[in-house]
């Protein structure tokens, strides 16, 4: 851990100090900034550091403060999670927390698992919300090229989130060695106008005071001619001045300092590198002391008593006169509870100075001993991936016996560890199965599928073990699938289930995932249906809630798209019922409740459908599991019960390339087509051309390969037409929403939600063929649910639309007040003021074109609104003096609705996590609603969003 108290002299460096005190006093004042400080080894970074950040306290900023290990950069969030353990206002709840999610199992999940370290990624950044929320914190990771992959990531989240918390994040970091992923973040947050340091060797002059407050008075010409070959680095040089006071080679007369035994050609010795001053220095220990910190090296720039004594084999009695000689030497340091090296480069040199040989049978040597004292398996597993040799016959076998442990905390550092020992270990190990029927599970969990699937078959080549030939033809089989090699994947399914061997629990599996893939792939729902009611059958038969609850699944997903949305809803019921809340398959419950959700809607029954979204959210608040955020389905949610801000919100909040926009890993491409759809329709009707534009030209870039691709492609379709008949051209329109009558066997898209607006636009572009094609699908769609709802009102618009009926649309837009949609509404009310004003009904054509564009004018829809206008234009009828107000883009009145609730709780004081909890939004869409508010008032931190709620007292706000 590190400190903020500046240990070492400061000389020169004045505008990086005056820039770092100038962010502590802005932190301290509510605004968040992040830091890049870089340079190379030993040239100041953390004693600048110290020095420009040590008022951090006396302003009332908490600090945290760590810096990475090169030896322990495979252990995720190691870095952060240090880090966050300094903070002193933990408690040790927080950062406990996040260390039992690391260790806790993995749950095995249907869909390839929950990520423990991305749970334990959204549970540190939900922490760091709630200290930020208790005062300003300043946190600081030195040598942060050396940081875990993991703790990148969290910090790039959190780097994301500086813009509004008090947060002040600073990295220090070297130039080499150069980490593609360092270098990615370090592009990443400079893009995002980070505050870049980049620290130089200092210059002649400060080399000589540096000297001077180092020797006691200023130095002659020899000792500044031996100074100058540190080249401005100040540890180079501080070492070196050291390693002469210790030689008695500096003598001080008549106030200034000299070398005392000069070269006998009058000049000085040039020193080495900086390694080997380091390395003189250390010459200074006695042989017994050094060999005991070699050892120490061996586990890190941070090491505890315990550990070092388990690793030598002997008490720790024994070695405190070692220790306290390397601390009287500054050569070791305390630590909290631990000893550090007092800077890496130490560490560094006592690594290196020793033989590869030796430093493989010490690290072999530690792990063992480790091991057999009950270490952790990360920590052994971190001593085995240092040895870059075969590893011995103990090693294999200790890995093939923790493998599964390894897996489940920590899938990155298995597939390392285990793909290491399936190159190293012998070809007759009894292990080596063990080991690759690991490897291909860590490899899935992490959609290594190329990797997975060559374990896989590895392990089925040579296993006789039922279970564990099973699990890996399901592997297989998922990879298969994810891959798009699709025959590939149902063939063996197929011979998987062929397999008269094959236990009960796995055949309930197998069959569940062949019947999935029947209809995703094939559309045969009479296929599915018998092979999801096999596996339902099979799981009950051995209470095996995943195929149960998978079975069942897949039996409310042939019913919705038969249009049962009834015994869909109880299909769907029944999967969660048996998946309960503490479920191994945490990702299996999300994708229950978003099922459940579309059913609710398909019955709009849309205030359920909140609630199960809500439920959702709690789940992940719960677990950490992201996926079940549902951002994509309560943009769709929202979408058509008119929030469209809050849409926008939760798309705004989807990682491009996270689970959930990859239908949790899986090939299906719903979900992006959907983010991509919904943006691209919300964006047209805001009259948005530039982002209609990115979105719809992404969205079509998709392969459209399999079922549900094409089931899920409907808004982008309905976008583009939307498109072309705002650029004026109703035929293309027609043509290009046309292809929605055009079904695949199996498809479940909601057809009729799109097809008033093709009898619409085919009516007006004069298409009279393709909008009878388009009355007669509604009247299809209607007559199969099982329960009159969507389809039927539908079915209402076609017939006022195609038969000129106004009576029938003012009923349809009825029903759409009744039940909570305006967007349909207002669609429908425009339709019947256009069919009044025809039928010469005009004082009721005008007041319901004013409720159309009032609703319109509420979603931003403003295109929407030109466009009510311009067909009631030909009647004689202007909005008139009702004509709605366009919202304002700036200032306190274009907050939405949810974001001046949130900017309400912001100014309580609340984080971002307790007011996700509060209004059942995830923590990264409180984040988005922050972002907006603080972009549209024009400010800079959660302090000046209270400061604007003191200036707008709720009763003054609407609703």
């Amino acid at each position: 851990m590190g400190t903020t108290t500046p240990s070492d002299p400061i000389v020169g460096r004045h505008a990086e100090l005056a820039t770092l005190e100038e962010l502590v006093r802005g932190v301290a004042a509510g605004r968040g900034r992040a830091v890049w400080m870089e340079g190379e080894p030993g040239i100041g970074k953390s004693s600048l550091l110290a020095a420009g950040l040590s008022d951090a306290d006396r302003l009332g900023c908490a600090t945290a403060w760590a810096a990475a290990d090169a030896l322990s950069q495979r252990f995720p969030l190691r870095a952060i999670r240090d880090c966050l353990l300094g903070h002193p206002d933990s408690r040790g709840a927080g950062p406990a927390d996040v260390a039992e999610v690391l260790q806790a199992k993995a749950p095995a999940g249907v869909l390839g698992g929950a990520d423990p370290v991305a749970a334990a990624i959204e549970r540190l950044l939900a922490l760091v919300d709630r200290l930020c929320a208790s005062s300003p914190l300043v946190m600081v990771m030195d040598d942060l090229q050396w940081a875990d992959d993991a703790s990148l990531v969290a910090w790039h989240q959190l780097a994301l989130a500086v813009e509004q918390l008090p947060l002040l994040l600073v990295a220090a970091c070297r130039p080499v060695p150069q980490r593609e992923m360092v270098l990615r973040l370090r592009s990443s947050l400079l893009a995002r106008d980070a505050t870049l340091i980049s620290l130089g060797p200092l210059a002649s002059g400060e080399v000589s005071d540096l000297v001077a407050r180092l020797v006691g008075a200023p130095p002659g010409p020899d000792l500044q001619r031996l100074a100058a070959h540190a080249s401005g680095n100040p540890l180079y040089l501080r070492e070196m001045v050291d390693t002469l006071l210790r030689e008695q080679r500096v003598t001080v007369e008549r106030a200034t300092a000299e070398l005392a035994k000069p070269s006998p050609n009058g000049a000085p010795g040039a020193p080495g590198s900086l390694g080997s001053v380091i390395a003189r220095h250390l010459d200074f220990l006695s042989p017994a002391a050094r060999s005991m910190l070699s050892v120490a090296a061996l586990l890190g720039t941070e090491f505890s008593v315990t550990d070092l004594a388990v690793v030598l084999g002997r008490p720790p009695t024994e070695l405190i006169d070692k220790l306290q000689e390397a601390q009287a030497a500054g050569v070791v340091t305390e630590s909290g509870a631990n000893l550090a090296f007092r800077h890496g480069l130490i560490r560094q040199a006592l690594y290196e100075r020793m033989p590869s040989t030796v430093r493989v049978a010490l690290h072999r040597q530690a792990a063992r001993a480790l091991a057999e004292a009950g270490a952790g398996v990360e920590q052994v597993a971190g001593q085995l991936l240092a040895v870059d040799t075969s590893l011995d016959t103990w090693a294999v076998r200790w890995i093939a016996e923790h493998a599964s442990a390894l897996t489940d905390r920590s899938p990155e550092l298995a597939a390392e560890l285990l793909s290491h020992a399936a190159r190293h270990g012998a070809e007759d190990d009894p292990g080596r199965l063990a080991i690759h029927d690991s490897l291909a599970k860590a490899q899935f969990r992490l959609g290594r599928h190329d990797e997975a699937e060559a374990s896989a078959r590895q392990v089925l080549r040579h296993s006789d073990d039922p279970a564990e030939t099973a699990e890996m033809r399901w592997i297989l089989s998922r990879v298969l699938f994810s891959a798009g090699r699709n025959d590939e994947a149902l063939s063996v399914a197929r011979e998987a289930l062929l397999q008269p061997d094959l236990p009960v629990l796995w055949r309930a599996r197998m069959c569940a995932l062949h019947a999935m893939a029947l209809r995703y792939v094939l559309g045969d729902l009479d296929a599915a249906e018998a092979g999801a009611r096999d596996a339902l059958e099979l799981g009950e038969s051995v209470a095996d809630p995943f195929a149960t609850g998978y079975a069942l699944c897949i039996l409310w997903l042939v019913a919705s798209v038969r249009r049962e949305h009834g015994t869909a809803l109880r299909f769907i019921d029944r999967a969660i019922d048996v998946l309960g809340h503490d479920t191994d398959h945490p990702d299996l419950r999300t994708f229950a409740l978003d099922n459940r959700i579309f059913t609710l809607q398909n019955l709009d029954r849309l205030a359920d459908a909140d609630a199960s979204l809500s439920e959702a959210r709690r789940d992940a608040e719960r677990t950490g599991d992201r996926r079940a955020t549902l951002h994509i389905g309560a943009a769709v949610q929202h979408y058509w019960t008119g929030r469209w801000d809050d849409a926008v919100a939760e798309l705004d909040s989807v990682a491009e390339d996270g689970p959930e926009i990859t239908h949790f890993g899986l090939r299906e491409r719903g979900p992006i087509l959907l983010y991509h759809g919904v943006s691209a329709l919300i964006a047209v009707q805001r009259d948005n051309r530039d982002a209609a534009g990115l979105h719809l030209k992404a969205g079509f870039a998709q392969p459209i390969d399999t079922v549900s691709a094409w089931e899920n492609r409907d808004f982008l379709v309905a976008a583009r037409a939307l498109d072309a008949e705002r650029s004026g051209d109703l035929s293309r329109a027609v043509a290009l929403l046309a292809p929605i009558l055009e079904t695949r066997p199996g498809q479940m898209t909601l057809v009729h939600q799109w097809l008033p607006d093709l009898v619409r636009t085919a009516v007006a572009a004069g298409d009279s063929s393709t909008a009878g094609a388009a009355l007669d699908r509604c009247e299809q769609e209607a007559a199969r649910e099982e329960i009159p709802g969507r389809a039927a009102a539908a079915l209402g618009r076609c017939r006022g639309l195609l038969l000129s009926d106004a009576e029938a649309l003012v009923a349809a837009a009825g029903h759409y007040r009744q039940v909570g949609r305006p967007v349909e509404r207002a669609q429908t009310l425009e339709d019947a003021a256009v069919q009044l004003a025809a039928q010469g009904q005009l004082a009721q054509a005008r007041d319901a074109l004013s409720q159309a564009t009032d609703i319109y004018a509420g979603l931003g829809a403003y295109w929407c609104v030109r466009r009510a206008e311009t067909r009631l234009r030909p009647y004689g009828i202007r909005r008139g003096s009702r004509a709605p107000r366009r919202r304002a883009t700036t200032g306190w009145p274009a907050l939405s609705r949810t974001e001046l609730t949130v900017a309400y709780l912001v100014g309580e004081g609340r984080s971002n996590p307790d007011i996700a909890a509060e209004l059942f939004l995830s923590r990264g869409t409180v984040q988005t609603h922050v972002s907006h508010i603080l972009a549209k008032l024009g400010i800079r931190s959660r302090v000046e969003i209270a400061r604007e709620v003191m200036n707008h007292p709720l009763a003054e706000s609407r609703g």
